[in-house]
């Protein structure tokens, strides 16, 4: 046989026992590649790992990811990541995070989650720091809008940050089981459907995180909850600050909650605590007379400080104030479309006393409760326009 031949036979050879390997090779390349560009969710998910920051009482999005953090099941490793960052953030569960993101969402494949990046079913509303996105429920049978998000760790974050500074959701947080986490959710009116032990939300998300093992992610966050903890220039991680002698007396408003007073606006419970505190009559449905100082704003309830002569009748006004400057007994007026008002009016109300890390609990009147005179846990953020201040 010619050398040649014996050449080219041994070429083919190889050819025919390589060939089916290397097929193979740059099969799995392929599926890796598209597994990583777009994740079992269908959607796009790009994530920036660091050590994020955190939360002081403003919305942020960074968050601490851990790109060693492997999901499991249906879970990509992506959205473990940024649930367990968002637990560890803002004290939260990652197994309570990722049942809603799979229920809410429909494992990423909804369309406002592949259209507007939104997961939780977060809804738009006026002044809030995201476009509106698409309408909510089948033919926006459920009416408004959802939020669309720029990218997927703004949308985890600003979950976090909704659930840890509104009042009808943060008893969950610091909260180290899933089922009363979910039950507080619901009872803040989470789901437009309710839920509650017999709700089939509730019943899916506990399913969701039983057959996934979820709270194994509990434990890891956890763990961290204490190494990032917030930290507000200021503030007193001691006890509840006393009433200094000759302040307000908030304790006068105990006997009226559950009350609708005056008018039943925000305004009307401020006035009511003016007046039995000595201050200016503010009206609103509580006294006939009403002091307000010609030309201002009488119906903006965050321009209270400087629609009355409060410091004719011993009072101070103390525009944009600290965490620390804040005491019981204050009055304490919030920003139009801010944390706790979403009209141009603002919100108002009296600080019942001071706590730790940025909390503070309130008097307040028209807000999550209602119009009655009610309680609420606040978080320190800058939506506070003033406060104002009996000193005599």
């Amino acid at each position: 046989m010619k050398p040649n031949m014996t050449k080219k036979k041994i070429l083919l050879s190889l050819g025919a026992f390589f060939m089916p390997i290397l097929a193979v090779f740059f099969l799995v390349l392929l599926i890796a590649l598209m597994g990583a560009a777009m994740g079992s969710t269908g959607t796009n998910i790009s994530v920036d790992f660091g050590e994020g920051e955190a939360y002081n009482g403003t919305f942020t999005k960074d968050l601490p990811l851990d790109k060693t953090i492997k999901g499991r099941g249906d879970f990509p490793d992506a959205v473990v990541q940024m649930a367990v960052g968002t637990a560890i953030k803002y004290k939260l569960l990652p197994s309570v995070i990722l049942s809603q993101w799979a229920y809410e969402s429909a494992w990423g494949k909804s369309g406002p989650a592949t259209k507007d990046l939104n997961f939780f079913g977060i809804t738009y509303f006026d002044g809030c720091p995201f476009p509106k996105g698409m309408q909510r429920g089948i033919n926006g049978s459920e009416g408004g809008n959802y939020m669309a998000f720029p990218d997927p760790i703004t949308c985890f974050s600003y979950y976090g940050y909704m659930v840890a500074s509104q009042s009808n959701f943060n008893a969950s947080v610091g909260n180290q089981s899933p089922s009363e986490s979910l039950l507080i959710l619901g009872r803040g009116g989470y789901a437009a459907a309710g839920i509650d032990e017999d709700s089939e939300y509730f019943k899916a998300a506990m399913d969701i995180i039983s057959r996934n093992k979820l709270t194994e992610y509990d434990d890891m966050a956890i763990k961290k909850w204490g190494s990032f903890s917030p930290k507000l220039p200021g503030v007193d991680d001691g006890p509840s600050v006393p009433n200094l002698p000759g302040a307000g007396n908030p304790k006068v408003l105990n006997g009226y909650i559950g009350q609708r007073i005056g008018n039943g606006q925000c305004y009307a419970l401020t006035a009511l605590y003016s007046h039995l505190m000595g201050g200016p009559s503010l009206g609103a449905g509580v006294t006939d007379k009403i002091d307000m100082i010609p030309g201002t704003d009488g119906t903006s309830a965050y321009q209270i400080g400087n629609a009355y002569d409060w410091a004719a009748h011993g009072w101070k006004v103390i525009n944009s104030p600290k965490y620390a400057d804040l005491k019981a007994g204050d009055i304490i007026n919030w920003k139009p479309f801010s944390t706790h008002s979403r009209s141009e009016y603002g919100h108002t109300g009296i600080i019942a006393s001071i706590g730790k890390m940025g909390a503070y609990d309130t008097y307040e009147q028209n807000s999550e409760q209602g119009q009655i005179c009610a309680s609420y846990t606040r978080y320190y953020d800058d939506s506070i326009y003033a406060i104002i201040r009996k000193v005599k």
